[in-house]
């Protein structure tokens, strides 16, 4: 038996029993959604946008000279684990991303997109991609997935695989990427490798299925809705609780068995804006999506209710689909005879002092009024292009157009609690406008009727979710040099940058990917500079410049630059 074959055997004794006790389980594995399920996005959105990289961590040990981790993606540009070609690494070696689901919640299952090579290795030393779950320990508990030199390949006649594995379902803890050198102690994984690894991992996105079990809750019920006789648009306040859960979604107030408003109280910064569904759990960006306790005031129109008792229910459903009934009771509306919803005495009236004028706002004035957008409820534009003009109809409770009618055009920057009006738009005669939004970062948008100047409330709203993506500018210079010149990349990160900076992913094309090697954090003006040597290399190379959306006090979704061209001779 020849030394070769020798240590492919000893390799195998180590650790084909762990590919024995997974064999046969599904690559991409499906867990079924149910109550008290949410889903946890990371990189990629199901739009294709970007979504941060939230309770993603890294370790490392005992890599050598160019071994590295990034839990950085996005679009296009993968989290990675990597031991490098460019230093020998012992037996033990490994460089580590880890997934910690959020507090109160568990993992149970979802799926990742990965590229795994394992084609390094040495006497009694082989390149490992391994996936893990509950525990970072390698056993047939806990691998799932792996791809090991000298063993049965991953796929087509390889030590390499890319494509979608499915989360084993039910485990919980945590979930573990590793490239690692497996076998025997004392030895090295010296030889072989592709894509300048000895072992690498990618994730370009992950869907994280998670359990919870929080019980929403709703208390100290309160404002004009619950008083004798409720007229006109009465406010509703209490608060809404989530502990220990993903947070507040929806408040849900039926009258009479009927939903008179269903709606997310607080976006928390657009946090809380579901980025799709998988089954019927929801997806989110972030491991705490929504606010887990909020003061919530809701303006209930009674304008359509008969006089007399009315059933009233108030319900709460966190962002895992948990929910529970905060009120069930009885309110009793009556109308002015007018109705008009009119003044109440206040600061610097007596009663009976003469009640402001009510003037309607458009040719048939309705309080039951609807806005219909002709543009989508989520869009995604570039920072050139972030200006829009948001085109509708507006129509009373019949069907007819109002004319004549002026609209406010407000915005929520996400990440602030306030909405702001920052433009008018007017009704044509068939009840069509079309308003023109000024260019802001990522925000809600909302389009809004008042029916009759004395309303303290809008009669009709329809929102716009918009996600701007980050303007970035990238400068190379010189752009021509020697095959270990250097170059100096400048770049400017546009719109307002926090005082702390935002961090900027730089990329090269080359080995056919974009692989990242440098995150430079700007200054507050959004700028920064770093300087490149090229290691022997030589040919034309592109250079980007990504900057991933979610930063702290930045309000821009994901943004890059254009390629930059370098030659080398």
């Amino acid at each position: 038996m020849n030394e070769q074959h020798t240590n492919h055997t000893k390799i195998a004794l180590l650790l084909v029993w762990a590919l024995a006790l997974i064999a046969g389980a599904g690559l991409l594995g499906t867990s079924s959604a149910y109550a008290g399920s949410w889903m946890e996005v990371s990189c990629v959105n199901p739009s294709q946008s970007a979504a941060p990289s939230e309770g993603w961590s890294s370790f490392a040990a005992g890599g050598g000279y160019g071994s590295n981790n990034g839990t950085a993606c996005g679009p296009g540009s993968p989290m990675y684990a990597i031991l490098s070609t460019d230093a020998a690494v012992g037996v033990g070696s490994a460089e580590t991303l880890q997934y910690t689901p959020p507090g109160g919640s568990t993992l149970i299952g979802g799926s990742i997109d990965v590229s795994m090579y394992a084609d390094g290795g040495g006497f009694n030393a082989s390149g490992t991609a391994v996936a893990y779950t509950p525990n970072y320990a390698y056993d047939g508990s806990d691998v799932f997935f792996q791809c090991a030199s000298g063993l049965t390949p991953c796929a087509n006649g390889t030590n390499d695989f890319a494509g979608v594995l499915g989360i084993p379902s039910g485990r919980g803890g945590n979930l573990y990427l590793s490239a690692g050198c497996g076998g025997a102690s004392g030895y090295a994984c010296n030889s072989g490798g592709s894509e300048g690894a000895w072992s690498l991992v990618r994730l370009w996105w992950a869907n994280l299925l998670l359990s919870n079990e929080a019980t929403p809750s709703a208390s100290g019920f309160g404002g004009t809705l619950l008083s004798p006789n409720a007229a006109g648009t009465a406010d509703l306040t209490l608060n809404a609780a989530d502990p220990g859960g993903p947070g507040v979604y929806l408040v849900i107030v039926q009258i009479d068995g009927k939903t008179v408003y269903s709606g997310t109280p607080n976006t928390n910064g657009g946090k809380c804006a579901a980025v799709g569904t998988s089954g019927s759990a929801l997806m989110f960006d972030y491991s705490q999506p929504c606010r887990t306790s909020e003061s919530v005031d809701l303006p209930i129109n009674t304008t359509t209710l008969p006089n007399g008792q009315h059933t009233l229910k108030v319900l709460v459903q966190d962002a895992a689909g948990n929910s529970a009934v905060g009120y069930d009771g009885t309110i009793s509306t009556k109308q002015p005879s007018n109705n008009s919803l009119g003044a109440l005495p206040g600061p610097g009236t007596t009663a009976g002092s003469p009640t402001p004028a009510a003037v309607a706002n458009g040719a048939t004035a309705s309080r039951t009024a609807r806005l219909n957008l002709g543009v989508k409820h989520r869009i995604t534009r570039t920072y050139s292009h972030r200006a829009f003009r948001a085109a509708g109809r507006l129509l009373d409770g019949q069907g007819h157009p109002i004319a004549g009618a002026t609209l406010d055009v407000l915005q929520q920057v996400n990440g602030s609690s306030t909405m702001a009006v920052i433009g008018h738009a007017k009704t044509r005669a068939n009840g069509t406008f079309a308003a023109a939004v000024p260019g802001g970062p990522n925000r809600t948008v909302e389009i809004a009727y008042r029916a009759f100047s004395t309303d303290a409330s809008y009669a009709s709203t329809a929102r716009i979710a918009e996600a701007v993506n980050a303007g970035v500018k990238l400068t190379v210079s010189p752009r021509r040099t020697g095959a270990e010149g250097t170059i100096t990349l400048s770049e400017h990160v546009l719109g307002p940058v926090p005082a702390q900076g935002v961090a900027v992913e730089l990329l090269v094309h080359y080995r056919g990917r974009w692989e990242p090697f440098r995150v430079p954090q700007t200054d507050s003006r959004g700028r920064f500079e770093v300087v490149y040597q090229f290691q022997g290399g030589v040919g034309h190379f592109p250079f980007r410049a990504l900057v991933l959306g979610g930063q702290t006090g930045f309000p821009f979704a994901h943004g890059e630059s254009r390629a930059v061209n370098v030659t080398t001779n």
